[in-house]
This record gives C-alpha cells, structure tokens and sequence, in this order.
C-alpha cells in the first residue's frame, strides 16, 4: 500500500467536509436567550382558542389553559362554530368559569376562511391588548406557561412565538421536522426577519391586529392563519421568540394524512408571504452541503476500492463514522433541548428522509387541485 498525493489529497478533503458539513445545520446554529429584565412589566391576557370541530381535545385541555398562574390576570376567549352541538356542551361544563368567554363563527358566513373569521371575531372579543393564538388540539406543559409567554410581551415587540411539541404518540418523523423546520424560522425571527410559523403558540397585540384589519388580503385563502399572522404582523415592529421549556406546548398528534396536507399546503401559503428569501438559501445550503459531503464519501470510497487505495477508502470510511458522529451528537443536543424525544442514532436516518419527503411533499402540490387552497370555489 502506497500513499501517493491523491490519496491525501482527497482524505483530507474528505475530513475537512466530514468536520466543516455538520456545522451547516438547523440543530447547530444555536438560538440566542433573550435577556429579561426582572422589573419588566407583565400585562393581562386573553388566551384565543378556535374550535373547529375538536370537541374532545377542547375539553380535555380547557381546564389546564383554565388555571394557569399568573398574577396580571387573564381570560379564555374560545370561538367556535354556531351548530357545533358538542362543543357547545363542552363549553356549558365550564361556563361558571368567570375566565372563560365564547362566541361563534356565523352559519351563514361563506366564501372565507372561517378560521381567520373566528379569529377575528376572538380578536374584536378579547378584553386585554396581547393575545396568545393557540388550538384546543395544544395544551400547556407548564402552569406557568402565560408568565413565560409574557416575559417577552415588552413595550417594543409586536409579536412573540413560541414552539409546540408534537406529542410523544406522533411518529418520530413528524416530531424530528417540526423541530428541525422550526429552527430556521425561530431564528429568522431572531434575526429581525420574520417569515412564518410551524407551530400554533404566538402571541400578537389587538390594537395592531384591527389597525392592520387583521387577515382582509387573506380571507380567501382556506389556510395559513398562522403564517399570515407571522408575516404581516412581525414586519410591523419587533418580533421576539419564546424558547424556554415552560413556553412550551404540545399538540395532540396527527395521522398521516393531515401531516402531509399541512406540507403540501406550506407550498401554496409561501407563494403569498414576503421575504423568505434568505431562508430558503440558508436551507439550500444545508441541504447540498449535507448530500455533497455523503456523496464525496460514497464516490470515494468506491474509486478506492475499485483501484485498490486501502488507505483511501479507510479515509472515507472515517470521514463517515465521524460525520455520523457529529450530526447525531449536535442533533440530539437540540433534540433535548426543546424536549423532543429521540435516540441519538435516529438523527441521521431522519435526515435523510428529509430530501424523500420534500421530494414527494413537491410532486403532490404540483398535482394538487389549486382549488383546494381558496375557501371561495371558482
């Protein structure tokens, strides 16, 4: 066995991108504390939940959003459809509760988004100037859940986000995304830029809510309450996120199904939201940079067997172990974290199914009815 200068030239090129390609990643790129002076001033609350038709989940979190503890005060404002019978008598169960208030969406409203309608008509009930928009399908990890969402409710900021845990029943897959996407788009935030949510945890001040009429532009579109919310109100001042382990929220999990329509329907809702320019660059980046690296050692590793380089295809299977290594290492720190359950050495495979699924998630919107997306059917 020889060493000759294309075996250490591509072993160290394959080291360097083995050590360098980990480091582009969602998972290493740290989200910074935001510092909260002790003194700052917490202000009252309306909690906004907006039923469509999640009866069952409405009353198994309702008390936990009922007694939360926070001195400044709060109400629970629950909008739900007018001929939701069950839900209703949900509602009837707790309704001596001098924190809870409900309205309902109209029977005869049509050709709008019904969501954005409700939550509307939850933003002109509220009594308090910030309200935290969230689904009866989440609930609260912690009873201190308002007071942390608070802290970062400060005199300049517009609009905070928070995150929202799949629950452990939700496929490993579904829990690794969401925390993956969702820390792009909480340091785009950060970062001054924000662009749109995953998760159903932000909170956003009426005055700017009704200055700005709310989602007029967005009515007919049948999705992305939250993404709207994000990108129109973030813009309007200073955004801040929410990322400590009591901010948290865990929503229920989801089938299959209503997973891959929330992605698909991403696809449409992106094609109406400003800026996002960088942030599909920086993923791009991710992304190529990540399949290059694989693919270097995979090439290598067969020139090198095919040619008899020993020494070289040890190289590339080192540059592998170490590559695996550290993005399951740097994965799993983040993972635990935002106390996402996962094994170490199912980061990797995950990865991967990443580009699977963007690739399949992109051939069902392309064949998608465009229809599907607009609440008035032309």
């Amino acid at each position: 066995m020889t060493i000759d200068l294309l075996t250490i030239t591509a072993g160290a090129v394959l080291f360097v991108l083995a050590l360098l390609t980990p480091l582009l990643n969602p998972f290493f790129r740290r989200i910074r504390k935001t510092q909260v002076s002790a003194s700052s001033e917490q202000p009252p609350v309306t909690i906004l939940l907006v039923s469509n038709g999640d009866h069952v989940a409405l009353d198994e979190h309702l008390p936990i959003f009922l007694t939360q503890e926070y001195g400044p005060g709060y109400e629970v404002v629950v909008v739900t459809e007018k001929a939701d019978v069950e839900t209703e008598n949900v509602l009837k169960r707790y309704s001596q509760n001098e924190r809870l208030y409900h309205t309902f969406v109209p029977e005869s409203s049509r050709y709008m988004s019904k969501s954005k309608l409700a939550i509307t008509l939850g933003v002109k009930a509220a009594k308090n100037e910030w309200i935290i928009l969230t689904d009866p399908r989440c609930k609260p990890e912690d009873s201190h859940w308002i007071e942390a969402m608070s802290r970062q409710m400060g005199a300049h900021n517009s609009l905070v986000l928070g995150y929202a845990n799949y629950s452990e029943e939700a496929k490993p897959y579904h829990r690794f995304e969401r925390l993956h996407t969702a820390l792009y788009l909480l340091r785009e935030a950060q970062q001054g830029r924000p662009y749109r949510t995953n998760s159903m945890n932000v909170a956003f001040r009426k005055s700017e809510y009704m200055e700005q009429q709310g989602f007029l532009e967005y009515l007919k579109y049948s999705i992305g309450e939250y993404d709207f919310l994000v990108n129109k109100f973030g813009r309007q001042g200073t955004a801040a996120i929410a990322t400590d382990s009591d901010t948290l929220l865990t929503e229920n999990a989801v089938s299959s199904k209503t997973w891959q329509n929330r992605q698909v329907y991403y696809h449409e809702v992106g094609k109406h939201l400003d800026g996002g320019a960088w942030l599909r660059v920086l993923r791009a980046l991710d992304r190529w940079s990540m399949m290059l690296n694989y693919l270097l050692i995979i090439g290598t590793g067969i020139f090198a067997g095919f040619t008899h380089r020993w020494i070289l295809l040890g190289a590339a299977v080192a540059a592998l172990i170490l590559t695996i290594v550290l993005r399951s290492l740097i994965g799993k720190k983040a993972l635990q974290e935002f106390q996402v359950n996962i094994p170490a050495w199912k980061v990797v495979p995950l990865e991967l199914n990443m580009q699977w699924h963007r690739f399949l998630t992109r051939m069902r919107y392309e064949y998608a009815d465009k229809n599907d997306f607009i609440s008035h059917k032309v």
